[in-house]
């Protein structure tokens, strides 16, 4: 009869404040369309992380912070270092890599748990194509511990992606020094030393070349300047010249203003200096009246204008209609100033 007594007074007591308060309708609770989803936001019901870059619930932002609170430092890395391998396990590598730098961000007396946070953030930064910011954990990783297999792995695989091919066999040599039997790692410094040894050699043939085309360039600039030839167009640079006080820069300057002459001329076309010693000029005859040209690839020094003109013109040109052009009416003029001869005369044989 007391649990009657007791059931009763409660009814009436439940009775009488809603009679005060009237009905409430509770409005935070599941909807009845769609409450499969929305339990998921609630922890105890949670099957799996939310997506890559979701909103979560003030729940489980509370819960996660809880989670973290009364950890020591190498108890917080873990949990992060955790979480980290869960978002790779579902390929959701951006926020792993968050994980990750969130545990590598605690003061944690582990080193081989910091060098296991670096070497699986070099891990996800490889799969998200980062290579270089991989090699750098690895780095960091081996620093730490100079026999994690892990990280020289990643090292090797993300310096092979980046063509870094002498790198690439140096962290090969010590993943095999850790694991003399790595299929892939063997194949990988195979093919690395193949392609750093063609490097070393087209390397050596592209020196050698540098150095034969400086050689003939000074060759070159020094049969000019023999005849007295001054080939600048700075005025300074022209009068130390000539003054032979020229310095390296001023043969670079030289140099560079022989290469502006040259690009006046046809493609390919360049002054040279045959085995003998002698200068061949390429020249450009222009008949501006006419919009016609004449381009002779290898003017020797030793020859005459005089003498091709007897050659381009003993017979009457096919665009000289009129006969103008003749050996005895044909004369040659400067069409810019960039050789001096001695002497004061300035003229192109461009």
């Amino acid at each position: 009869m007391a649990e009657k007594g007791v059931s009763l007074s409660v009814d009436d007591y439940v009775d009488e404040i809603v009679a005060k308060k009237g009905r409430h309708v509770y409005k935070e609770g599941l909807s009845e369309k769609d409450w499969e989803r929305e339990i998921q936001d609630v922890p105890l019901f949670m099957t799996e992380f939310p997506d890559d870059g979701a909103e979560v619930s003030d729940a489980i932002s509370a819960l996660q912070a809880l989670k973290l609170e009364d950890e020591t430092a190498d108890g917080r890395a873990t949990c992060f270092k955790e979480e980290g391998n869960d978002y790779f396990k579902k390929k959701q590598y951006r926020q792993a890599i968050i994980a990750y730098t969130e545990g590598l961000k605690e003061k944690v007396e582990d080193a081989q748990l910091r060098v296991v946070l670096l070497s699986n953030r070099a891990a996800t930064q490889y799969r998200l194509g980062n290579n270089r910011s991989a090699f750098s954990d690895c780095q960091r990783a081996v620093v730490l511990n100079p026999q994690h297999l892990k990280a020289f792995v990643k090292g090797a695989e993300a310096s092979n992606a980046m063509g870094h091919n002498k790198v690439t066999v140096e962290w090969c040599d010590n993943v095999l020094r850790i694991d003399p039997g790595n299929k892939n790692i063997l194949e990988m410094r195979q093919s690395a030393d193949k392609a750093f040894r063609l490097e070393e050699r087209n390397r050596r043939k592209e020196a050698r070349e540098e150095q034969k085309k400086q050689a003939e360039e000074k060759k070159l600039e020094e049969a000019i300047r023999s005849r007295s030839i001054v080939l600048a167009t700075d005025e300074k640079v022209r009068r130390r010249f000539a003054e032979n006080e020229g310095d390296d820069d001023d043969r670079d300057r030289v140099m560079a203003d022989l290469a502006a002459l040259e690009q006046s001329v046809p493609q390919g076309s360049r002054v040279q200096l045959d085995a003998d010693g002698v200068l061949h000029w390429p020249v450009l005859f222009v008949y501006p009246e006419h919009h016609q040209t004449d381009f002779i690839q290898a003017f020797d020094e030793r020859a005459r204008f005089r003498d091709h003109i007897n050659v381009m013109f003993g017979e009457r040109a096919p665009w000289d209609e009129s006969h103008q052009y003749t050996p005895s009416s044909v004369s040659v003029r400067s069409h810019h100033r960039l050789l001096q001869v001695a002497g004061g005369t300035e003229f192109s044989v461009r």
